[in-house]
Order: C-alpha cells, then structure tokens, then sequence
C-alpha cells in the first residue's frame, strides 16, 4: 500500500497545527500487515534544545499501557501460573472481604466495582504514588462502587492490582516481568515501566501543557504501574503490533480473548476486552486505546481483520477526552481521520 503525494498531503494536513516552529508535536505510524506505509514526526521533542521528535523518541503511554499488562496476566495464564477467574483475596488476603468476589477477569474488564484510586487519593499526594500505597489505600475503603460484575466502570485500581500480581506469581517485579518475558523477546529496546527503581529514559519527548498561548514544561509525576507506567517509541510500538498479528507471545486463541468484549452478569456486552476497548469502525472490526495524562496523549488503533495499525504519541495538553469526535486536537481524532483518509478513501 503505497501513498501518493495527494494522501501524504491529506495526512500531513491533520497535524499541521503541530507541525510549525518552537511546537510540541506528534508521531505517527500507519502499518498495513507487516509493512510501515506511513511514518512521520511532527514538531519539537524539546522546545529548549529544538530537538525534534523521531520515531525513537520516548512518550509516556498512560493508559495504552493496559494492554501490556493484559498480556502480561495472559502469559502467566497460558504458563499456568494464574487464572482468570481467580480471586482477588487469594493474592491479597487481607483485602476487606466486600472485595472477596472479585476476580481476574472482573478487573481485566473493568467490571470489578472498585473504586478508582484518583477518587481516593488527593491530587497533592499523587507525587511519587506507588503500586503498594494504591493497594493500602484501596484496603481502607468501605466498600465497591457496584456490585461485582453489573457493570462496566473503566478503573485503574484494578489494572494496578493486576501488576501487583503479576508482580506477586513471577517473583519479579512488574517491570522485569516485561521486559523479559514481553520487551526483550520482541526486541522493545527503549520500552520500560517507569517504577521506584526511576529508570533512564531515553530520548525523552519532553511533556508541555499549553497554557494561554504558552507551553509549560510537564514532568511525569507517578511511580504506579499496570494502569499506566510504561514509556515507549514509536520504532518499539511497531515490533509489539507485529507480535499482535502472531502467535510469538500467546496463542491466537487468547488473543482473540483480548480482543472481544466482555459482558455483564445479564450477558450484556459493554465494549472492553483485556487492555482493550473492542468496537466497529466503518464496517471493519477494529480494538483501540487512548492514553492521556498531563502532557502525554496518545491513541492506537488496530483493524483486525485487514491487518492495519495506526498509532499517534503525542506530548502536548491539556485536550478534549481522546473518545471526543469531532475535534482534532485529540490523538484519537487524528487517528480515525487518518483512517478516514487512507482506508475509506
């Protein structure tokens, strides 16, 4: 699939605004089956330096982060270490027992009914949050939201207990876990979960908020992971799309599990596989996920049956939720415009 000038034109346009001097920017990717079609970088990676941003440049993912560790509970799963239906007591059981119907699969759904942890803990104490101090605070709670399985209710809390036990089963910590079982295999060099242990980032794309016209620089504040954690490339990000279209991680089998949508106790489904939102775009079967946090917003995409990806990493806030249509400053925007431009003509 070979562009023409025309829809290299058309695609550069949606980021035009991104694309001019002194500027935070985007990256973008577009993969049709195994072949990058359209690879290109917008604006500044650091507005002091004028270093641009390149395709080996590191954002922080946010929420596109989940998939990974789906992926991570579906490898200790497929080894025989876990279950989905486990319970949650049964990796920490002190956790009050209003948690004690919870399970694996509920959490990877968002169907848990716990509360999200940026509901319980203040934003002045979100510096330097960890993992365990989500889990402590989560234990002194009351009780859940809803209950267990009625509902789909996106929560980060049960994503950062996810790495807890993913944490807790391989006797590593969540970042060894994948890097040695999910970034080195698929030669993910510069992807890393960025834990307690502040690991060096490299070729950071430095985070700015715009503010009345200025950017002010954003620096990443978080030290949890499962949720969000990981920074990664857009080079990175292809290897891992690839892996997807294979069996080099999981079966096939259970990606499909992945990438199908879960459903309430009456059987409704509501929309969410495993790190994945599952839904249709212009009659092709497509899974994506948005990550936004402060500076860093981002979007994947990937249409299933024809086997074509289109990611947008992005280091510019605040935005509109990236699941707004129509407006363009999102990534998910940009990203299903694109779509729009090469694969519906």
């Amino acid at each position: 699939m070979g562009l023409t000038s025309a829809l290299v034109e058309r695609v550069d346009a949606v980021f035009a605004d991104m694309d001019i001097s002194q500027h935070p920017g985007a990256a973008l990717l577009v993969v049709d089956h195994d072949e990058i079609v359209y690879s290109k970088c917008y604006g500044l990676a650091d507005l002091e330096t004028r270093r641009p941003i390149t395709a080996d440049s590191s954002f922080y993912l946010a929420s596109v982060s989940k998939q990974f560790t789906a992926m991570a509970i579906m490898l200790l799963a497929e080894q025989g270490k876990l279950n989905f239906e486990d319970r949650l007591l049964a990796y920490f059981p002190l956790f009050p027992s209003w948690g004690a119907e919870i399970t694996l699969r509920h959490m990877l759904h968002h169907t848990s009914g716990l509360l999200n942890y940026g509901l319980f803990i203040e934003p002045r104490d979100m510096i330097g949050v960890t993992n365990e101090d989500v889990l402590e605070r989560a234990m002194d709670l009351a009780g859940l939201e809803f209950p267990v399985g009625s509902q789909c209710a996106y929560c980060n809390t049960g994503y950062v207990l996810l790495a807890t036990i993913v944490a807790i089963v391989s006797g590593q910590s969540f970042a060894d876990f994948l890097k040695a079982s999910v970034f080195d295999p698929l030669g993910m060099k510069h992807t890393l979960v960025y834990d307690a242990s502040r690991p060096a980032l490299h070729k950071l794309a430095q985070g700015y908020l715009e503010e009345k016209g200025r950017f002010e620089r954003w620096d990443y504040p978080l030290l949890t992971a499962g949720d969000g954690g990981l920074f990664s490339t857009l080079d990175d990000l292809f290897l891992w799309d690839q892996a997807l279209n294979t069996e080099r991680l999981v079966p096939k089998a259970a990606l499909e599990r992945a990438f199908t949508s879960g459903t309430t106790n009456d059987g409704t489904p509501f929309g969410y596989g495993f790190g994945w939102y599952t839904n249709v775009f212009p009659g092709w079967r497509h899974v994506a996920h948005g990550g936004s946090l402060g500076a860093y917003n981002n979007f994947i995409i990937r249409f299933l049956d024809i086997q074509r990806t289109i990611i947008v990493l992005t280091n510019l806030g605040p935005i509109e939720p990236v699941y707004r249509p129509p407006g363009l400053r999102g990534p998910g925007p940009r990203a299903r415009q694109v779509a729009e431009i090469l694969f519906t003509g």
